[in-house]
C-alpha cells in the first residue's frame, strides 16, 4: 500500500544481559487464582518521575524481560515483506563490486567500532550511507521500486510531542519528507513519524552495563511511541552494539526482540532489514489506516484526528482518557470527545477505542445479550429501566485490515505462532547509584505510589514461574461510539447530581443483578451523570452505567474465577479473591467431631464474583468521592485536609490494604464528620454512606452464612439502597453542594539525583495537585 493511499496528515485551514530459556504460549489465558499486580505505568514514580525512572518503569511492567525469537521467525512474522522481485544476495554481490562492502565489512563504518576512540555519535553515521547504497542497488532490481522511508540518524536530540517526552533515539526510520526536513539546522525529529527506533552502543553486548544502558533507552524509545501516537497499531526498534545488529517489536499482544546478527559479517541480513522497511507501506510500518492526523492550524493548537467507525468518520474535539494507552502491552483503551464529520458541527459523541482480547466478545454484543436476559427473566419495563440507564451505542466495529480483522497474531504478527521454546532476555532495572542489578519480581510487590488514580488491575498465577515469564497476547482492535457525552463520577461537580447518578445505577442494577448477571467492573470513571438539559438536548437527566467489557452472567463454576476491577473501587472480597464475612464458620462448631468426621463440614465453594460485589464500588465511589472532594463555600482547614489525606491513604492504595478496606465497611458506626475528617456539611451524605454499609455488610452476612455452589439466593437489598441515596438526591443541602478536588502535602520530588544515564539530572516536573481524578 502507498503512502498515498492513506493520508498522513489533514492540514487544518487557519480560521481568522543473561538469557534463560522459557515456554511461551501465544495466547494468554488469564489465571483462575491469582494475586494482584497493577500496571506500573499508571504509578506515582512514572507519572511524576524523570527519565530514567521512567525507562526503569517500563521495565517493570515488561516483568523485567522479553521472549527473544529466532531470526528468521522475525523476518518471516514480523518483517514487512521484501518486495517483489529483490534479491538480497545478488545486491550483496553488487555492493561488493562497487565499493561499498570492501574486505568483508562495510566500508562506511569501522570494522569494529568497539575499538574506535571516538563517541559513538561519531562512529555509526555511515549507516545513512550504507542505507542510500543498498535502496540503489535494489531499485537496480526492480526499477518500479517506490522508496517510502529513510534511515535518519539523529543522535542526543529530543522528538517532540505534544505530551512530555523526553526520548532520544539515536536514529530511526521516517518518510521522506520529515527526512528532508531534519536536513535542516536546527529541525527536531517528531515522536509522530519516528518508527524503528534505533539506539547505539560501541560495547559488545557482553559488557553488561552498556547493554543495559542501550536496551533501557530503546524500550523507553518504543514505549513512548506506542504511548503518545493513537495512530500506532505496532512498531519496531534497533539496536546496534558494536558489530550486534538486534530488532525489536511492540504491538498490544507483545514486546519481543530476535536473536542479533553480526551486520558485518553477515551484510545480506542487513540488506534484508533495510529494504524491507525502506519500501514497506504506512501500513506494514505500523500505522493505522482507519486514522489520521489533522495537524493544528497554529504552533499553540492541539492535534486532532478523524477516526473512521464503520461507514463514518468522526473528528475528536477533546481526549477524555488515553492513561492505559501508556503500557506498552495492554488494551490500551483511549477515549476521545467527538462529532460526527457530517453532522452538525455542535454534535458530540464520545468514542472508545480499544484491543480485546481475542476470546471476548465486545461490548455492544454484551448489551445486546445483557438486555434479552433482563427482558425475558424481567420483563419488558425491567429493560426500558435498563436501557434508559445504559450508554448508547450508535457505532461500532471490529476494526479491519482490508478483509481482515485487526489483531495481534492473525494480522500483526501474519498468523504465527510464538515457537513454543524461547530464550527470554532480560531487562535490567538501573540504579540510582549507576550500578546495574537484576531485579527479582516478587509475587506480592506492587507499585505503591499510585493511590489517587482508577487503574485495572492485572493478575497473575501464585507459584508459577510462568507469572515472571513474557506472554503473547491475542487482541483485537475495536471501537465503539456513544450517543451520550456525559460526565463521569471523577469530574462531577454538584454532589446531588453525584447522588442521583449512584441512585439510577442502582436501579438499574437491581434488574441486571436480578437477571443474574453481575458488571464485575464499576468504578468512578464509568458511572456517569448524564445532563442533557444543561446540553440543549431532549430527554431527562439521569444516570448512566458504562464499560460493559467484563459484564457476565453468574455461572456455577468448580474453580475460582478471573477476578476484574479497577482497584480504588473492587470490593474487598474481589481483591482478597475470598470470602471475608462468614455469619458462621467451621471454627465456631462446638463439636470437635463436626470437625473431624467426615461429610460433616461442607467446604466453602470457590470464590465468585457476586452481586454484592458491584453494590459496595457504588459505595466507594461515594466514599472516595467525599475524601478526594471539599464543599466549595466550606474548604477544609489545612490540619483537616492532612487528616483526611492520612485516613485515605489506608483505604486508597494498591499495596492491597483488604482488612483496612474491610473493616472501614464492617464499622459503619464509625462513618461520622469527627472520625472522618470530612467537612461539617457533608454530615448528611455520611449519614447515607453508614446507612449504605451498614445494609451492605448485612447482605454479605445473610449471604455467607450458608454458601454453596449453585447458589441463586436473591440479592433483595436494592431497594433499600435506592432509597437511601435518593433522600441525598432529593435534599435541598446536599444540592447546594459544589464539589472542588482536596489538596495533599506534596510528594518529595522523585529522582531528584538521577545518575544512571551520564549523570543525568533533568527531572524538573512539579508535583502535580494531589488525589489527580484520572
Amino acid at each position: 500500500m502507498s503512502t498515498s493511499d492513506h493520508e498522513i496528515a489533514i492540514h487544518a485551514t487557519p480560521k481568522s544481559t543473561q538469557t534463560a530459556t522459557t515456554t511461551i504460549p501465544t495466547t494468554t489465558a488469564l489465571s483462575k487464582e491469582s494475586p494482584l499486580r497493577f500496571r506500573a505505568l499508571d504509578s506515582f514514580k512514572y507519572r511524576l518521575g524523570g527519565t530514567n525512572t521512567r525507562r526503569n518503569v517500563v521495565m517493570s511492567e515488561l516483568s523485567e524481560q522479553v521472549p527473544e525469537v529466532p531470526l528468521d521467525w522475525y523476518f518471516e512474522h514480523l518483517l514487512p515483506p521484501l518486495p517483489a522481485g529483490i534479491d538480497t544476495e545478488e545486491i550483496v554481490t553488487s555492493l561488493k563490486e562497487s565499493g561499498v562492502i570492501t574486505n568483508n565489512k562495510w566500508a562506511a563504518i569501522v570494522e569494529h567500532p568497539r575499538l574506535d576512540k571516538r563517541h559513538e555519535d561519531d562512529v555509526y553515521p555511515g549507516l545513512e550511507k550504507i542505507f542510500k547504497d543498498i535502496i540503489a542497488a535494489g531499485k537496480t532490481q526492480n526499477s518500479e521500486l517506490e522508496q517510502q522511508f529513510a534511515l535518519k540518524l539523529t543522535p542526543g536530540v529530543e522528538a517532540t510531542s505534544e505530551r512530555d517526552s523526553t526520548t532520544k533515539p539515536d536514529g530511526h526510520f521516517t518518510s521522506l519528507e520529515e527526512a528532508a526536513r531534519l536536513e535542516r539546522a536546527g529541525e527536531k525529529p517528531s515522536v509522530y513519524n519516528v518508527w524503528d527506533s534505533h539506539e547505539f552502543k560501541k560495547d559488545n553486548e557482553g559488557v553488561t552495563h552498556a547493554m543495559d544502558k542501550c536496551v533501557s533507552q530503546l524500550v523507553y524509545d518504543m514505549q513512548q511511541i506506542m504511548a503518545l501516537d493513537p495512530c500506532r497499531r505496532f512498531t519496531f526498534g534497533t539496536s546496534i552494539m558494536n558489530r550486534s545488529f538486534r530488532l525489536w517489536f511492540c504491538c498490544r499482544g507483545a514486546f519481543l526482540t530476535a536473536k542479533p546478527f553480526d551486520f558485518m559479517s553477515e551484510p545480506e541480513k542487513l540488506v534484508h532489514v533495510f529494504i524491507s522497511l525502506a519500501f514497506s507501506s504506512r501500513t506494514d510500518a505500523g500505522w493505522d489506516p482507519s486514522m489520521a492526523c489533522i495537524l493544528p492550524a497554529s504552533p499553540t493548537g492541539k492535534r486532532q484526528y478523524k477516526i473512521r467507525v464503520g461507514d463514518k468518520a468522526y473528528i475528536t474535539t477533546k481526549m477524555l482518557s488515553d492513561n492505559a494507552a501508556d503500557s506498552p502491552i495492554g488494551r490500551a483503551t483511549r477515549v476521545w470527545l467527538v462529532r460526527d464529520e457530517d453532522g452538525p458541527s455542535d454534535s458530540r459523541y464520545v468514542l472508545k477505542d480499544v484491543w480485546v482480547d481475542s476470546e471476548r466478545q465486545t461490548e455492544d454484543e454484551i448489551r445486546s445479550a445483557l438486555l434479552k436476559d433482563v427482558e425475558e427473566k424481567c420483563g419488558s419495563d425491567a429493560r426500558a429501566i435498563v436501557e434508559k440507564h445504559l450508554l448508547t451505542p450508535v457505532a461500532f466495529e471490529k476494526l479491519h485490515i482490508g478483509a481482515i480483522v485487526d489483531d495481534t497474531t492473525q494480522l500483526i504478527m501474519r498468523g504465527g505462532s510464538m515457537p513454543k521454546t524461547l530464550d527470554h532476555l532480560k531487562l535490567i532495572v538501573l540504579q540510582q547509584s549507576g550500578l546495574s542489578t537484576r531485579s527479582q519480581v516478587s509475587i506480592t510487590e506492587n507499585p505503591v505510589d499510585n493511590v489517587f488514580s482508577g487503574t485495572r488491575a492485572r493478575y497473575f498465577r501464585y507459584g508459577d514461574t510462568a507469572r515472571c515469564s513474557p506472554r503473547a497476547t491475542s487482541r483485537f482492535h475495536y471501537r465503539i461510539v456513544f450517543l451520550e457525552c456525559a460526565t463521569t463520577m471523577y469530574d462531577e461537580k454538584h454532589l446531588g447530581n453525584v447522588l442521583g447518578a449512584l441512585t439510577d445505577v442502582t436501579e438499574a442494577l437491581r434488574w441486571i443483578h436480578k437477571s443474574h448477571w453481575v458488571h464485575r467492573d464499576i468504578s468512578g470513571g464509568n458511572v456517569y451523570w448524564y445532563d442533557c438539559k444543561a446540553k440543549g438536548l431532549e430527554g431527562e437527566n439521569r444516570g448512566l452505567l458504562g464499560d460493559l467489557e467484563f459484564a457476565k452472567v453468574r455461572t456455577p463454576s468448580a474453580t475460582h474465577e478471573v477476578r476484574t476491577g479497577t482497584f480504588n473501587f473492587m470490593a474487598s472480597e474481589v481483591i482478597a479473591g475470598r470470602y471475608l464475612v462468614r455469619f458462621t464458620s467451621n471454627s465456631d462448631l462446638e463439636d470437635p467431631a463436626q470437625i473431624i468426621g467426615t461429610g460433616s463440614i461442607v467446604n466453602l465453594p470457590p470464590f465468585a464474583f457476586n452481586p454484592l460485589h458491584d453494590m459496595e464500588s457504588i459505595w466507594w465511589i461515594l466514599v472516595y468521592l467525599l475524601y478526594f472532594n471539599d464543599d466549595k463555600q466550606n474548604v477544609a482547614d489545612a490540619d483537616l485536609a492532612d487528616s483526611r489525606a492520612a485516613k485515605a491513604l489506608k483505604l486508597f492504595n494498591q499495596e492491597g490494604q483488604t482488612l483496612d478496606r474491610q473493616q472501614f465497611l464492617q464499622n459503619s458506626d464509625e462513618l461520622t464528620v469527627e472520625r472522618t475528617c470530612l467537612p461539617l456539611s457533608f454530615k448528611f451524605v455520611l449519614a447515607i454512606a453508614r446507612a449504605f454499609a451498614a445494609k451492605l455488610h448485612a447482605g454479605y452476612r445473610n449471604f455467607e452464612a450458608n454458601l454453596t455452589l449453585v447458589d441463586e439466593r436473591p440479592f433483595e437489598i436494592h431497594d433499600y439502597l435506592v432509597k437511601a441515596l435518593g433522600l441525598g438526591r432529593d435534599n435541598p443541602q446536599v444540592n447546594s453542594i459544589e464539589l472542588v478536588g482536596v489538596t495533599r502535602p506534596q510528594k518529595r520530588k522523585i529522582d531528584d539525583a538521577e545518575s544512571c544515564y551520564n549523570g543525568d539530572t533533568s527531572n524538573k516536573k512539579k508535583a502535580r495537585q494531589a488525589f489527580p481524578m484520572h
